[in-house]
């Protein structure tokens, strides 16, 4: 009975999905650590690379990562000089958040990573199956 549910699951949506995040995580997680980044890192310095300047609150909520996470991160960023803070003019406990020229170099790697790694996930797909797969992942 148990190898019957599994095969049924094995089939569904909730388990495709599990192993292509599990998959996709730990191949990023490995490319990442090889520059020296921790998990969401990659994630600030791509928000930041599209809104250089923002503040932390927009971040966390954006990147979708808890705000006391997200002042961690940074903190770690800062000390490996990918960003630098500022006291907000008009809130001084408010900060407002800056890509430096590394931080700035290291985010071409990590979309380069992130390319390669979209690239090794559809191998073998043409460029119209790859569209589809997207737009259904975007409609689900």
């Amino acid at each position: 009975m148990k190898d019957n549910l599994l095969d049924i699951r094995e089939g569904t949506l909730h388990i495709s999905l599990m192993k292509l995040i599990k998959a996709h995580r730990q191949r990023a997680t490995e490319e990442f650590g090889k520059i020296g980044l921790t998990k969401g890192q990659p994630k600030i310095l791509d928000y930041l690379s599209k809104n250089n300047g923002c503040i932390q609150r927009e971040l966390a909520e954006n990147c979708h990562i808890e705000p006391a996470t997200v002042t961690s991160l940074l903190s770690n960023m800062e000390k490996a000089n990918l960003i630098y803070r500022i006291a907000n003019s008009k809130d001084r406990r408010v900060y407002n958040v800056f890509l430096t020229e590394k931080g700035m170099e290291v985010q071409k790697q990590v979309e380069r990573i992130f390319y390669l790694i979209d690239e090794e996930c559809f191998y073998g797909f043409s460029e119209e199956e790859r569209k589809e797969a997207i737009d259904i992942l975007n409609r689900l």
